[in-house]
C-alpha cells in the first residue's frame, strides 16, 4: 500500500489550522488552559498558535500548492 503523501500533507494542513485558530483565540482573550494537571499560561498559548501557524503554510504548501 503506497501513501499518499500529498493527502496526508493537506488532511494536516487543516489540523494546524484548526489548532492555530483555537489558541489564537485563548491566546487572545487571555484564557489559561489545564492540561492534565499542568497550566499553560495565555504566552504559552501564543507560542503555540504562532508554530501551528508555520506548520499550517508548511503543509498547505506541500499538499495545495506544490506541483
Amino acid at each position: 500500500m503506497k501513501i499518499n503523501w500529498r493527502e496526508v500533507s493537506k488532511f494536516l494542513s487543516g489540523v494546524a489550522f484548526a489548532g492555530l485558530i483555537v489558541n489564537f483565540l485563548l491566546w487572545l482573550t487571555g484564557i489559561p488552559v489545564s492540561v492534565l494537571g499542568y497550566t499553560m499560561s495565555p504566552n504559552q498559548l501564543g507560542a503555540r498558535a504562532v508554530l501551528q501557524f508555520v506548520l499550517f503554510i508548511v503543509f498547505f504548501y506541500f499538499g495545495w500548492l506544490r506541483k
